[in-house]
């Protein structure tokens, strides 16, 4: 799988466990095999739990293209690679979202910065 961003290296975003999961659970359906081990059956059942939860985020609607855009967009803006991580696979919608999010001086005192944040994670 693909790094997005050197700049973000260590961390793995939600619709990059998306697509892993979504494509092995394809391969697994092509292959066609019925028989499984019982630490066969455990891997399912944790894909099976992490692409349910992670399929009611916004990853859904991710591509590799809207995340390079966001993390341009983010670069003028002085938060750290959590902070980035976590708008992105969060997706705040409010200015009160973003400052939960963010405890980057910029974003947190001013409505201003929140607001600017809130339209480049759009």
């Amino acid at each position: 799988m693909e790094v997005l961003s050197d700049a973000l290296k260590n961390f793995i975003f939600y619709f990059q466990v998306y697509q892993l999961l979504t494509d092995l659970k394809q391969q697994r359906k092509e292959s066609g095999k019925t028989k499984q081990s019982s630490g066969q059956q455990n891997l399912n059942t944790i894909m099976y739990e992490t692409l349910k939860y992670i399929s009611k985020t916004p990853c859904r609607y991710q591509s590799p293209e809207i995340v390079r855009e966001f993390l341009a967009a983010m670069k003028d803006h002085k938060l750290t690679k959590a902070e980035k991580l976590q708008l992105l696979n969060h997706r705040p919608v409010t200015a009160v979202e973003i400052q939960l999010v963010s405890t980057s001086a910029w974003a947190c005192q001013t409505e201003l910065g929140a607001a600017l944040t809130l339209d480049r994670a759009e």
